[in-house]
């Protein structure tokens, strides 16, 4: 590990104080199946599965796969049970939320492989599961946004293995970027700053000439192919600009794309353990979401 990299210890550190409550609560509380599958690119890789309540057990059931936030270099997925269980009541799924590699020990672009091996992986197991391998999804949130798409698009050049049906991101990184010039922000206060959005840049690339590859940079990849797709983002956030141009490039690939800017909200503003968190906004938001998997999966069942 590089000498730059070992400051991340020390910013996880503040992280982990302010986390550990609610791992602690997700771990002894939580109503989740958990398991891991074991990847070429980073060993085992943990997943925790959420299902509706008052539905059976053995009822099979849509999966979609989960991505939390952390700027690719903190790791607290026990945080977004509490969310994953929610969207698995309100659109009556499978929630399965994955745990994935960080920088700088995982370097780009390991993260983001060894999330697609976890997922075939998991699919493959589909029946354990009883979920329906025909109706995958994925969601992810800021940094996990950036990799629910790049799921999307590993998996159309890989044949659609697993046939990815739909996508949702919200306030992600779509293209990554050490210019002020492409993120400016209505109101920097109320933006990450833009210090912090470069330190998360050389944690998560050893080579920066990676930043232009599509992996790293959705908004720069051949959008055509992609499944239907929901963008949400936050007016006050930095990363709005990149994902309309990501929504608007997408749709003119042909791909079916709703994009949402949620007003007066910052990055953020879903999750009620953060300072930004707008519970109005971030109601309408979790709804809009759980009624485009219903709908995504009303479109397969026709099909």
């Amino acid at each position: 590990m590089r000498k730059e990299d070992m400051t991340i210890f020390e910013y996880r550190m503040s992280k982990d104080l302010k986390n550990t409550d609610a791992v602690i609560y997700e771990r002894l509380h939580g109503k989740f199946i958990k398991g891991s599958v074991l990847t070429h690119s980073a060993g085992y890789v943990d997943f925790a599965i959420y299902r509706p309540q008052n539905v059976p057990e053995d009822e099979e059931l849509p999966a979609v796969f989960s991505f939390h936030g952390g700027g690719f270099v903190l790791g607290y997925y026990e945080t977004d049970g509490k969310y994953c269980q929610k969207l698995a009541d309100l659109a009556r799924c499978c929630v399965v939320n994955m745990d994935y590699v960080l920088a700088p020990e995982f370097k780009f672009p390991i993260p983001i492989l060894s999330s697609y091996e976890a997922m075939k992986g998991f699919v493959k197991d589909a029946k354990k599961y009883y979920i329906d391998p025909d109706q995958v999804m994925t969601i992810g949130h800021s940094a996990g946004g950036t990799i629910a798409v790049d799921m999307c698009l590993l998996d159309r050049d890989h044949d659609k293995e697993l046939d990815i049906k739909g996508v949702i991101a919200d306030y992600s990184p779509l293209k990554q970027s050490l210019s002020p010039e492409d993120r400016k922000a209505i109101d920097p206060e109320k933006a990450i700053s833009a210090d912090r959005m470069r330190q998360y840049i050389h944690w998560y690339f050893d080579n920066l000439d990676d930043m232009d590859t599509p992996l790293a940079s959705p908004v720069l990849a051949d959008l055509c192919g992609l499944p239907k797709t929901l963008i949400i983002s936050a007016e006050y956030d930095s990363l709005c600009e990149e994902e309309r141009i990501f929504a608007d490039k997408a749709r003119s690939s042909g791909v079916d794309v709703t994009y949402k800017v949620f007003e007066g909200c910052q990055h953020g503003f879903t999750h009620d353990g953060l300072a930004e968190y707008n519970k109005s906004q971030a109601e309408a938001a979790w709804k809009m979401m759980a009624d485009f998997i219903k709908e995504v999966c009303k479109e397969t069942i026709k099909k």
